[in-house]
């Protein structure tokens, strides 16, 4: 049976992930590393954002708040250790930082995160450490950076000659395009089929939030991703653009049929939906540069 390219892209996908995985695992399983399981928590938590683009986008926030987390930590363990009534404030302000998190600034929740894994490792440990509090953050750091590492070369060394982001895009694009014209229709045969002008709008909003927060999604891994060019990640965004533009005129014809029942609005609004599905078949990408 022949596979289809969204099934492909799964298989390939979880092939790549896997590997990463694996190579991560080895790391924490099989060397002397100091702290290696932070390699492997680096390679999970890096993994997590599938696409390669938002691996990337991914990587700079853990990078730079590990960094940050680390140069706060330093002073802040100095201090602890001269007044210890500061400790119950530091883990009390630690933990809101880490129960509030914002998944647009990964890079805070990390350096709350990497504050508070290296101060529960200083106070919690019964018997003396056998390294000191910058020896700690060093090979901590380094086990992060290894990680970084292990998933940016999967995925734009061994891998990245198969263009995963750029594909899913592309089916994505084509699919969303489908999804516009078939509510167009359904719209425009509402009277005739009967159907409920309520359940229709909210079919609507349902199909575009889902479509449309998708292809957002891999559009921004297309544009964070190192090997896509600038072209394609210029068509990307006209074609967000004219996305947008599509969703209002979808909506106007609705309201021009369903509501008004103003059949010279609508025309006018379907018109407006065809040059736009022109430009956006314009600015759709192609599998190679």
């Amino acid at each position: 049976m022949r596979l289809s390219l969204k099934q492909k892209l799964s298989y390939a996908r979880f092939g790549q992930i896997s590997f990463v995985f694996v190579v991560g695992l080895g790391l924490y399983l099989f060397t002397t590393i100091p702290h290696n399981w932070w390699i492997f928590l680096t390679v999970m938590m890096m993994s997590a954002a599938m696409e390669p683009g938002l691996i990337v986008k991914k990587s700079i926030n853990r990078g730079k708040g590990t960094l940050i987390g680390i140069i706060l930590f330093l002073p802040l363990i100095y201090l602890m250790h001269l007044n210890y009534r500061v400790i119950p404030l530091v883990f009390i302000l630690l933990g809101l930082g880490i129960s509030l998190p914002n998944a647009r600034r990964y890079d805070i929740s990390v350096v709350f995160m990497t504050i508070m894994v290296f101060t529960l490792t200083a106070y919690t440990f019964t018997t003396p450490l056998l390294e000191g509090p910058f020896e700690m953050m060093l090979n901590r750091g380094v086990c992060t950076v290894i990680g970084i590492i292990i998933c940016l070369s999967g995925d734009y060394f061994l891998f990245g000659r198969f263009n995963y982001s750029r594909k899913v895009y592309f089916l994505l694009q084509h699919e969303v395009c489908r999804m516009l014209e078939s509510k167009l229709n359904k719209i425009c045969s509402a009277g005739e089929t009967g159907l409920n002008p309520l359940l229709l709008v909210e079919d609507l909003r349902d199909s575009f939030n889902q479509s449309y927060s998708s292809i957002a999604t891999s559009a921004e891994s297309i544009r964070s991703s190192l090997t896509n060019s600038k072209s394609t990640k210029t068509k990307v965004v006209a074609f967000e653009l004219i996305l947008w533009q599509l969703r209002k005129v979808v909506f106007g014809v609705y309201y021009a049929e369903c509501v008004l029942k103003d059949p010279a609005s609508s025309a006018e609004h379907q018109q407006r939906f065809r040059l736009l599905m022109t430009q956006a078949r314009q600015n759709m990408i192609s599998l190679r540069d």
